[in-house]
């Protein structure tokens, strides 16, 4: 067990500190890390697990300390929690004032122009994981790319198309 909490701490620091564009960033390898090499969690049990904290107020990092739960119990969830949340918020404490101070200064931007292809790499990575892992069919991928333009397009409310989308599984128009 102090091995695996072990694991748990050092990887979720590691994701805490390469999560440049947020945590989504860093799923593909969240994902092929806990799934594919240490196998703490399926791959339908992954998704699940992100589709709930995405559902659920508040930070969908979460959905590392239900990884964290399943491989340790408490001790995992509490492990990857704080391993998770340490290590970036540090970084963002003692580097923020020093950025702040040199907002316009050329290094500062390069660092955000070289930050924002890297992000979108690793957001496009992510999106690749979950498509492998959830059954495609015609009503899905409708469904997905309705809720792409309707988002993308209008000023809609989210929590609505996350309602509909429900809606349209629970009552099996998309199965």
């Amino acid at each position: 067990m102090w091995t695996t909490l072990g694991d748990l701490i050092l990887h979720s620091a590691l994701w805490s500190l390469l999560a440049v564009g947020g945590m989504n960033a860093t799923l593909a390898d969240i994902q092929r890390y806990a799934v594919d090499t240490r196998h703490w969690v399926t791959d339908q049990q992954f998704v699940t697990f992100f589709s709930i904290t995405q559902a659920a107020p508040g930070p969908n990092g979460m959905a590392v300390a239900l990884i964290g739960f399943q491989a340790a119990g408490l001790a995992g969830a509490l492990v990857t929690t704080f391993a998770k949340i340490i290590p970036s918020a540090l970084v963002a404490y003692f580097v923020s004032d020093w950025v702040e101070r040199r907002n316009r200064s050329p290094l500062i931007t390069a660092i955000r122009r070289g930050l924002a292809p890297v992000t979108v790499g690793l957001l496009a990575c992510a999106a690749y994981v979950f498509a492998q892992e959830i059954d495609v069919n015609v009503g899905r991928i409708v469904l997905t790319i309705v809720t792409t333009v309707v988002a993308y397009r209008t000023r809609f409310n989210p929590i609505w198309l996350v309602a509909a989308g429900a809606g349209l599984g629970l009552g099996q128009f998309v199965h």
